[in-house]
């Protein structure tokens, strides 16, 4: 079908209006086509992968990304044709979408109209519900209105920000007890991340899976569906592994979720790429939760199973030109799967690990498919989201397609900060998961195996290696003429344990012993580029390692990581007692990581109870409660609200209670 009176407005310049990896993945489509980009670079972020830049003063988002007025500003600076927003940020802003509608440029998304109607999760459900779409029962409003229906709500609950998504301002509520302090949190997470505070509170639905429609519609009146996308494994209430096609849903399923989702869209006149987000509980019945109009983080795995590049086909429906593509013409070719790297702790809560990553390695192009925004080190802000990359497999079966994931994350390598690739690869591994046996709260009941810590000796060893290789030039480790003609002894400091260690060659060999120990041999080295390869007392060893910025070394084995300071680098004595009894008195609390102090609860003199919340530390678009670790009178509080801290910058100082009630019983 194609409607005469749309004009065709063609796009030669493109004002990307956001940053990281889906500039990246909006430029290279772009540039296929002929069109040149323009990127957005801050004071925080100087580059862009785009063809162009442009400057954007300000040193908070609300200043830079989420500014309208600086956007419109920049792309019309650079004579920019259209805007593509990307995802998170101003794409579901309607305000965002109309201001460039008015400024003459095009906006590559939905209208502002549309975004009005389906941004609004409350409207957005009434619509739904028009149409006979199953919803699940909720409340709308400010954190204030619902707290006073505390008492007829249905607990469990969900609570969201009415105008935003990507699991973000989204919190459980068991019961009306914690309900006011969850709204409060909410609201102001709804507030930061979209500049709007109002609140949906659903009725939470216990273990359903999170499946979601890909659809596109032009501006001719034509709206097809791209099937579903599983996105059940979450953390947070945000994706970490998603794929395509569903191993839950069947034909029959399938029919509904894509005759409700085309019904929803095209009774709005929806526009361009969108999803419509479904739960389906164990017995097929789905309930709608949402439309995300935009482009998901998780595309790719659509693009991978039907050879569509979302991207084109946003642009050219942008343009005013009628989709080429029939829903005949779209088939499910194989299965695909995407993990998400986060700079994250997942044995600590998936608390974000923001930091400089200092050797990078991605998996090989036949492999897997990986978005990101770098490939050299870097510097990981906390003023950002969490992800890294995005890794995507595509093979014939999904248990093919999940081997082949399972080699891409083994051999993706990001040192020098913590993240989640191996708590993604041991759910690969999960016999639940490979069965498809999987529901949004799969990652709360998973317990990732426990690694076996590293003996001490073979770390040694490793630094041993290192050691002798960065003191010669030769291609045999061994060959310094005089280095080991004799025994000798050294010292390291290993995760501020310092480690004297005497060593001797024997032939091709190398022996070593410390702490009194029996001597250990090493032999079959390989040393690498980021690895270190060699036999332990006919045991094998590999490590990861990178040189640190202060010349020291950082190996890393599975979870685990070890900081070396070399024995040439070794501070003197008074330096090192320094380094090895720092914050021992247990008489402070420092930031786990560097973020923004958005709220503080104490006051100097107040005697705090161990484990209630002392203030709120804001990282990575995530909010992180700083605990009290035991008992104790608050003696100087060091920061306020509002400051910047960095990782272990302190605190609070406190006076212990216990140590207090023991002088004075003496």
């Amino acid at each position: 079908m194609i409607n005469k009176s749309v004009i065709y407005k063609p796009i030669n310049r493109l004002f990307i209006a956001n940053r990281g990896e889906i500039v990246l993945r909006i430029h290279q489509t772009a540039k296929e086509m002929g069109i040149t980009t323009i990127g957005v670079v801050t004071k925080l972020e100087k580059q862009t992968p785009a063809d162009e830049e442009v400057f954007i003063e300000g040193d908070s988002l609300a200043e830079t990304y989420l500014n309208i007025e600086a956007m419109i500003s920049a792309a019309l600076a650079k004579n920019a044709d259209a805007i593509h927003p990307g995802y998170g940020f101003l794409s579901e802003n309607p305000a965002f979408a109309e201001a460039v509608q008015k400024a003459g440029l095009t906006f590559v998304g939905p209208t502002a109209d549309t975004i009005k109607q389906v941004g609004d999760k409350t409207n957005a459900r009434n619509i739904a519900q028009t149409l006979n779409i199953p919803i699940a029962k909720g409340v709308f409003g400010m954190a204030e209105e619902i707290y006073e229906q505390k008492e007829e709500l249905p607990y469990p609950l969900l609570v969201k920000a009415a105008a935003g998504g990507g699991g973000k301002a989204m919190i459980m509520v068991e019961s009306s007890k914690e309900l006011l302090l969850k709204l409060k949190q909410a609201e102001r997470e709804a507030d930061r991340y979209f500049g709007n505070k109002a609140l949906l509170v659903e009725q939470y639905i216990s273990q359903p899976r999170h499946i979601e429609v890909q659809i596109l519609a032009d501006q001719h009146g034509n709206c097809i569906h791209l099937y579903e996308r599983e996105c059940s494994i979450q953390r947070r209430y945000q994706k970490i592994i998603e794929e395509s096609p569903s191993p839950f849903v069947t034909e029959s399923i399938r029919k509904r979720l894509t005759t409700d989702a085309l019904k929803l869209c095209k009774s709005i006149g929806y526009q361009n790429a969108g999803t419509v987000e479904f739960l389906v509980d164990k017995d097929g019945n789905h309930f709608f939760l949402e439309v995300n109009a935009r482009l998901q983080v998780e595309h790719p795995v659509t693009e991978m199973v039907t050879s569509i590049d979302l991207v084109k086909e946003q642009l050219l429906i942008a343009m005013g030109l009628p989709l080429t593509l029939s829903q005949e013409d779209v088939e499910i070719n194989g299965h695909a799967i995407e993990c998400r790297i986060y700079a994250e702790d997942p044995q600590n809560n998936f608390h974000p690990a923001p930091g400089k990553i200092l050797s990078v390695q991605w998996p090989k192009e036949y492999l897997a498919r990986t978005d990101s925004w770098f490939s050299e080190p870097v510097d990981i802000l906390p003023d950002f989201d969490p992800m890294l990359a995005k890794i995507i497999t595509h093979a014939p079966t999904r248990l093919y397609a999940i081997e082949k994931m399972h080699k891409a994350l083994q051999s993706t390598l990001l040192m020098g900060n913590t993240n989640n690739i191996s708590y993604l690869k041991s759910i690969l591994e999960d016999s639940n998961f490979r069965a498809g046996s999987i529901n949004t709260s799969f990652c709360e009941a998973f317990k990732a195996p426990t690694i076996t810590s590293t003996n001490i000796d073979s770390v040694v060893a490793a630094t041993l290696i290192w050691q002798f290789k960065t003191k010669t030039k030769k291609k045999q480790v061994w060959d310094e003429i005089g280095f080991f003609r004799i025994n000798k002894q050294v010292k390291f400091l290993i995760n501020n344990q310092l480690i004297e260690v005497s060593y001797s060659k024997e032939g091709a060999d190398l022996r070593f012993s410390f702490n009194e120990k029996t001597p250990s041999e090493i032999s079959d080295i390989a040393v690498k580029k980021n690895s270190i390869a060699f036999v332990l007392n006919n045991r094998e060893h590999q490590f990861n390692w990178v040189v640190t910025p202060e010349n020291g070394l950082l190996l890393e084995r599975n979870e685990e990581s070890w900081t070396v300071i070399p024995h040439h680098y070794l501070p003197m004595d008074s330096a090192k007692k320094n380094i090895l009894n720092t914050n021992r008195n247990g008489t402070s609390v420092s930031a786990p990581i560097p973020g923004k102090i958005i709220e503080v609860n104490i006051q100097v003199g107040e005697t705090i109870k161990a484990g209630e919340t002392l203030m709120v530390l804001e990282a990575m678009k995530m909010e992180n409660s700083i605990q009290m670790p035991q008992d104790g009178i608050v003696k100087k509080i060091l920061i306020a609200q509002g400051n910047q801290v960095e990782a272990n910058e302190l605190l609070i100082e406190f006076e212990n209670i216990k140590k207090m009630n023991e002088l004075t019983t003496t």
